[in-house]
């Protein structure tokens, strides 16, 4: 991987850790859905501010509809699903245990990319996929009882 690649993905590491314990102290005092509801809404103006500002607009609708389509599936998996489903076990469990179970995501990603974009299964991806199920199984203490 290249260096910028790298820089990106731990940037996206740190946001993601941060971003974890922000949400959950919010939601201290707001319930599971307000909080995905406010978030997404200050996100959406965010960018909005910043699409506006770089000249994406142009970008995103001269993209056709198959790109636009796919982003609105992603849309409803990710930010609805996954943040509605995430901001709920954070509300009522521990962030230490919560995130990194929401965060083992690349075990589904490394499945399906093999099964729907033909990406093939090598032997470090199906170990660092055990990995995460071993990890998994030790967050969340199965078979100890929790």
């Amino acid at each position: 991987m290249d260096s910028t690649t790298v820089l990106f993905a731990f940037l996206a590491l740190i946001g993601f850790g941060g971003g974890a314990i922000c949400d959950k102290l919010a939601l201290r005092g707001l319930p599971a859905s307000g909080a995905v509801i406010a978030r997404s809404l200050m996100t959406a103006v965010i960018f909005a501010g910043y699409g506006a500002l770089a000249g994406q607009f142009r970008r995103i609708t001269g993209a056709g509809v198959i790109p636009l389509a796919w982003l609105v599936a992603g849309v409803v998996v990710n930010p609805v699903l996954g943040q509605l489903a995430l901001f709920k076990a954070l509300k009522f469990g521990e962030a230490s245990r919560v995130i990194p179970i929401a965060a083992s995501y690349p075990l589904i990603t490394v499945i399906l990319a093999a099964l729907f974009l033909g990406e093939k299964l090598t032997a470090p991806k199906v170990a660092g996929v055990l990995c995460i199920v071993v990890g998994i199984g030790l967050i969340t203490g199965l078979g100890r009882g929790g």
